[in-house]
C-alpha cells in the first residue's frame, strides 16, 4: 500500500507534466462511469434505429403504393441505399458533431468556474498537458461510442438490404469523413471553452457554425479550406 503513503515519481517531459494523470482523470469519467454504456446504446440505437427504417420499411411502403422514385433509381434496393446513404452520412455526421457538442461543453468551462482549473495550474501542470489530455481522452471516447460502434451496426444492416457484403473502401472513407467532422466541432467546443465562462457562447457559435457555417463559406470562399462547410 505505498500509494497511500507516499508520493510516486512519474516521469515526464518537462512540457507534457501532469498529461499521464490528466489522461487518465478524463478517461475514468468516461469508462469509470455508466456514461460509457450509455452512448453505447444511445447511439446506435437513435442512428442504426432511423437507418433501419429507412433500408427495410420505407421502400416496401412506397412501393406498395407505386412511388415514381423507387423505379427512377432502379427499384426497392437501390432507392432503400440511396435513403440509408442520406440518412447515415448527412443526417448521422450533424448528429455526431452535436453529439460532440452536448457532450463536451462544459469539459472547461465547469472546471474554470470551480477553480480547479486556476488549481491545477498552479501546481506543475502544463496548460498544453491539461489540453490536450482533455482533446485525446474525449477524442478517444467519442470516435469509439459515437462513430465506430453505430458505423459497424450500419455496415451490418447496409450488407443485410445489399443481400452481399457493402463496398467496405467507400463506406470507410464516408466514416472518415465523420471522423474528421466530429474531431473539428470537438477542438471547437474545447477552444471556445477556454475563451468564454458560460455554455451559453460555446453552444451559440458551435451551432451556428454547424447549422450555417455553409452560408458563411459562400461570402468568404477561403473559410472552405479550413472549415468543414463545404
Amino acid at each position: 500500500m505505498t500509494a497511500n503513503l507516499e508520493f510516486q515519481k512519474v516521469s515526464e517531459s518537462a512540457r507534457w507534466r501532469g498529461f499521464s494523470n490528466l489522461f487518465h482523470k478524463e478517461n475514468r469519467s468516461w469508462w469509470g462511469t455508466r456514461r460509457w454504456w450509455i452512448n453505447i446504446l444511445l447511439w446506435p440505437a437513435m442512428i442504426c434505429g432511423v437507418l433501419g427504417l429507412a433500408l427495410f420499411v420505407f421502400p416496401t411502403v412506397l412501393q406498395a403504393v407505386d412511388d415514381p422514385g423507387i423505379a427512377a433509381l432502379g427499384g426497392p434496393v437501390p432507392f432503400a441505399l440511396e435513403i440509408g446513404r442520406t440518412i447515415f452520412f448527412e443526417l448521422g455526421t450533424m448528429a455526431f458533431a452535436i453529439g460532440a457538442i452536448i457532450l463536451c461543453q462544459d469539459l472547461i468551462v465547469e472546471e474554470k468556474n470551480s477553480g480547479v482549473t486556476e488549481w491545477l495550474l498552479s501546481k506543475p501542470v502544463t496548460r498544453r498537458a491539461y489540453l490536450l489530455s482533455k482533446l485525446a481522452a474525449n477524442l478517444i471516447s467519442l470516435l469509439v461510442l459515437t462513430i465506430a460502434v453505430p458505423s459497424m451496426l450500419g455496415y451490418l444492416l447496409f450488407s443485410l438490404r445489399l443481400g452481399e457484403f457493402y463496398p467496405l473502401q467507400p463506406f470507410l472513407s464516408g466514416i472518415g469523413v465523420q471522423a474528421l467532422h466530429t474531431i473539428f466541432y470537438l477542438t471547437l467546443t474545447l477552444m471556445l471553452g477556454t475563451l468564454f465562462n458560460n455554455r451559453a457562447p460555446i453552444l451559440g457559435v458551435t451551432f451556428a457554425s454547424l447549422m450555417g457555417g455553409s452560408m458563411i463559406g459562400g461570402f468568404i470562399k477561403r473559410l472552405l479550406y479550413v472549415t468543414p462547410w463545404s
